[in-house]
């Protein structure tokens, strides 16, 4: 079984760098209290992360902001209902690429940020991560730095309250200080 994972996992990234030359958009840094819509991709299966999860999204609605979720499952459950949009496995192609509908939806939103809150990675979210129209994208550490603009790496720690720290600190200092200069 682990290695038909493996064999999917190629596919998956050789899909990936095949598909974005086609899909490069103008990013640019974002400041999170500048941020008036984020995005938040999270693995859902565990209760106590997705817990975690819905508790910053919550945070982030009291500040103004206008978040939208959306959760993988890392399993075939069919018929679950939840406050938020989600896709599982069966939602996804041999090569692990996200085809439903909320999925790809969720892609074409401009957000300003876009968020992956997991603690590792999980390769349908890098792939949505990695064709968003969000401005700025930020998620965990992976080999693929073009999924990303920013990745946080907890060099063995996996707690996702410490993740969720470390992008909000990060975030917080990206501050734009200076004017471009006049040429």
């Amino acid at each position: 079984m682990q290695l038909v994972e493996q064999i999917r996992a190629r596919f998956h990234h050789s899909f990936l760098e095949k598909e974005m030359p086609k899909h490069q958009l103008k990013r640019a840094s974002m400041y999170l209290d500048n941020a008036s819509s984020i995005g938040i991709l999270f693995d859902g299966t565990e209760p106590a992360e997705r817990e975690t999860v819905l508790d910053y999204a919550e945070q982030l609605k009291k500040q103004g902001k206008k978040v939208k979720l959306l959760a993988f499952f890392n399993n075939k459950l069919k018929g679950e209902s939840f406050a938020f949009p989600a896709f599982n496995r069966l939602q996804t192609d041999w090569a692990l690429r996200p085809n439903s509908r909320e999925a790809l939806e969720f892609v074409e939103q401009p957000f300003d940020l876009l968020l992956n809150i997991t603690k590792n990675t999980v390769l349908p979210l890098d792939y949505l991560a990695a064709h968003s129209k969000a401005r700025f994208r930020v998620g965990p550490f992976t080999e693929k730095t073009f999924c990303y603009d920013l990745m946080i790496d907890l060099s063995g720690k996996s707690d996702l309250k410490a993740f969720l720290q470390q992008v909000v600190f990060y975030l917080k200092k990206m501050r734009p200080t200076h004017e471009a200069a006049a040429v």
